[in-house]
């Protein structure tokens, strides 16, 4: 795939990707988090 060998992490994020960090973020763990945006693109969109 063009777009895993794009990516930092030389791979494109799974459906278990996405679960993981759904959890995390509806987590007691990121109580702190407030108005954020996560990307899970195993670094195919690079944000500053």
């Amino acid at each position: 795939m063009e777009i895993a060998k794009a990516a930092h992490l030389n791979r494109t994020a799974t459906l278990a990707d996405v679960g993981n960090v759904a959890c995390f973020v509806a987590s007691d763990k990121a109580g702190a988090i407030t108005d954020a945006t996560v990307n899970i693109s195993a670094g195919a969109i690079v944000d500053y």
